[in-house]
Formats: structure tokens, sequence, C-alpha cells
């Protein structure tokens, strides 16, 4: 019974996140996907439904479009993230000293 509700956003998400890192020269790995479409899906409503086509069904042009627009923009705002994530990770191993570890206070 509830295999059958998901959040309609998952695969607006996913098609979108497929769509922006095409045609890339990074590769990206399975879990930085996942982790773009948690980020993306957090700043997302969710809107649970049994059959995706009911809902595509009963929205309109104009609601159809807020929410491909909405999508992208929590696609392209979780990229920034991730890509800031990982530019502050390599800055830090950068500035490390080998053999010492870094304490949180320091």
């Amino acid at each position: 019974m509830l295999a059958s509700i998901q959040n309609y956003y998952e695969r607006l998400v996913l098609e979108s996140i497929r769509e922006k890192l095409s045609g890339r020269d990074e590769e990206y790995d399975a879990d930085f996907v996942a982790d773009l479409a948690c980020l993306a899906l957090n700043a997302l409503p969710a809107r649970y439904v049994r059959h995706t086509v009911d809902l595509w069904s009963h929205l309109g042009d104009g609601d159809r479009a807020i929410m491909s627009q909405e999508v992208d923009d929590a696609v392209e705002a979780a990229l920034a993230v991730m890509h800031r994530r990982r530019e502050s990770r390599r800055t830090e191993a950068a500035e490390q000293e080998p053999g010492k570890t870094r304490l949180p206070w320091t």
C-alpha cells in the first residue's frame, strides 16, 4: 500500500540533475548525485501522490511551468552548495601540513 506513495518532486529533481550534469567535464559519483538530490528536495515542498499521471493531468500549463522552474532553481542552488563544499575541502586539504592534524579550534 505505502509503496505506491511517492513525492512527485523526486522524479522532476532527478530529471533536472541528469540534464544539468550531462555534458560536463567533471565526473560525478552516485554519492554526489544522491547528496545533490537531497539538498534540492529539501528546498522544495513535498508533493505526495499515488499516481503521477493524476497530478500531471490536474495541473495547468502555468502550474507545470512554475514547478519546473522551482525544481531547476533548487537543483542549481544545490549544485552551488556542493561545489562550494568541494572547493572548501580542497582548500583545507592544501593548507594542512602533512603529518599534522588540524584541530577544530585552530
